[in-house]
């Protein structure tokens, strides 16, 4: 296809849809984010509105051709990525009968006990490569069939965000992507189709469930409707798109089980791609299907990182955050000048960082955040240096639990507003003994990778591994052998905290 040939990407976020113009190089041209927000009717719950995700469409697609002066017929095709693990139930006619139920939302915790007296952990764990836990979507289809019948029979697809964005832009109702079908706790992962297992014993109507498609696959065209609101051409076609830790990852430029990328967000998640679903013993690491639809993501989640972070930097640097609001002077910049005052083990204070729970590789969500071996000798140096250090041995923990596996991580592409601080570099660095590099756009890959699944959708890359080899990076890192060494002796005893405050932080959780 010809060089001016552009990609657009809609990319449906937790705060927002990211609206991206690439170049058929996959540069990034031009991005508008349009914000949303989200609806919480009660404690636990999150919603959102799938009207809002595609009124953002329009919203950024005009915005984007106006501002650039773009061609609608240089739009070459649509790729799609959105947060995954969500409910929407859909009608026949396309109408959403309910707000999305979120990936946050814990409303069915009653609904994931009963899937337990059903299946026991670990058989469910082999068939989906996944827990049972109430962040999928399986027991959220559940509440909606006990609390809302009419709805479940209503109902003619559940689905998630990026799919009703494929379905308003082409007509086409029912379609979603391994990648998305896999968190849906639904899928037989190694067979790839949803399980007759599941489906049957917790009596869901399988009809009602998405026709399953690789992520490149093209999922229809822009129909003339669709075309008029958005200001770009009737015809253009539309690729299946995939979920936004599938687009992440190849978007970080992960092609194979020896890379693996880090995420640092307000949680952080560590990813590799795998031939086949990998299925730990101890069910710490979970699985989703590659925009391929043939690899997998084997990936491990610390549930608290920068929102970890961001608690201790307010309420322990209290008066550089008031600073910071008066001068304008960058606060991340002040925090880490103080944390640079501490040594490698921050005097022998550590961080546990679960403040919100933990994921992987506990997967606890009585256990708490934790500073550990302070005395009069320390300062709150110390303490913002064991932050910054905590949060990365829980992140080690993850990539041990990969390395379990048999997975020989070489090197790690860092992304996310974490992956910014070259201090905080340095120490995952040697914390995790790798080589690690950043990504130039360290907040674009997700966006990246969708448009790569539509680029080859429609040819404009030859296949994912071709796409992913125009990924640039910023900065490299490789360990310093003394550091790591002494990091070693600090993550020996961090490693042996939680089995021993495990029962502290179950007795804690039923006092309160």
């Amino acid at each position: 296809m010809a060089n001016d040939d552009l990609i657009l990407t809609f990319d449906i976020g937790t705060t927002g849809n990211k609206c991206t113009i690439f170049s058929s190089e996959g540069k990034q041209l031009s991005a508008e984010v349009v914000p949303y927000q989200v609806i919480y009717p009660k404690k636990g719950w999150s919603e959102q509105s799938p009207d809002d995700f595609w009124q953002s469409c329009v919203q950024g697609t005009k915005k984007l051709m106006a501002k650039n002066g773009i061609d609608a017929s240089n739009i070459a095709v649509i790729g799609l990525s959105g947060h995954m693990n969500g409910c929407i139930p859909m009608d026949k006619e396309g109408v959403p009968l309910f707000n999305n139920i979120i990936h946050s939302d814990t409303r069915s915790a009653k609904q994931s006990s009963h899937i337990s007296e059903i299946f026991d952990a670990k058989q469910f764990y082999n068939i989906t490569g996944n827990r049972i836990d109430p962040h999928y979507t399986l027991p959220k289809i559940l509440w909606m069939k006990e609390n809302h019948p009419d709805i479940y029979k209503d109902t003619a697809y559940f689905i998630n965000s990026k799919d009703y964005i494929s379905f308003k832009l082409t007509g086409n109702p029912g379609i979603t992507d391994f990648s998305d079908a896999s968190l849906t706790c639904m899928l037989d992962i190694k067979n790839k189709r949803w399980s007759q297992e599941i489906l049957k014993a917790l009596d869901i109507d399988p009809c009602k469930l998405p026709t399953l498609k690789k992520s490149t696959d093209i999922a229809g065209y822009v129909t003339k409707e669709a075309a008029s609101l958005l200001g770009i051409r009737q015809g253009t076609p539309v690729v299946v798109g995939g979920g936004d830790g599938a687009c992440a990852t190849r978007g970080a430029g992960v092609t194979g089980k020896e890379q693996a990328y880090n995420y640092i967000g307000s949680s952080s998640w560590i990813s590799t791609l795998t031939d086949s679903p990998v299925l730990d013993k101890q069910a710490r690491t979970f699985n989703f299907y590659d925009l391929d639809g043939e690899k997998c993501n084997m990936i491990g989640a610390v549930q608290s990182a920068t929102i970890s972070y961001d608690w201790v930097v307010n309420n322990i640097a209290k008066h550089e955050v008031e600073l910071s609001a008066k001068t304008g002077e960058n606060i991340y910049q002040m925090i880490e000048d103080l944390a640079k005052q501490s040594p490698i083990g921050s005097k022998g204070v550590f961080f546990l960082p679960y403040l919100m729970g933990e994921r992987s590789p506990i997967w606890d969500e009585n256990t708490k955040g934790t500073f550990i071996g302070f005395t009069l000798y320390n300062n709150r140096n110390d303490l913002l240096r064991a932050t910054y250090e905590g949060i990365a041995f829980a992140l080690r923990t993850v990539l041990d639990a990969l390395e379990d596996n048999d997975i020989n991580v070489q090197g790690l592409t860092l992304l996310g507003g974490g992956s910014k601080s070259i201090f905080w570099n340095e120490i995952m660095c040697n914390i995790y003994n790798k080589n690690i590099r950043i990504h130039k756009y360290p907040g674009e890959a997700t966006s990246l990778g969708a448009a790569f699944a539509a680029g080859v959708g429609v040819g404009i890359f030859k296949d994912l591994d071709q796409a992913c080899s125009t990924v640039e990076y910023d900065r490299n890192y490789q360990p310093d052998q003394d550091k790591a060494q002494q990091y070693q002796k600090y993550l020996n005893v961090y490693k042996q905290m939680y089995p021993n405050l495990k029962n502290i932080f179950d007795q804690i959780s039923s006092l309160a």
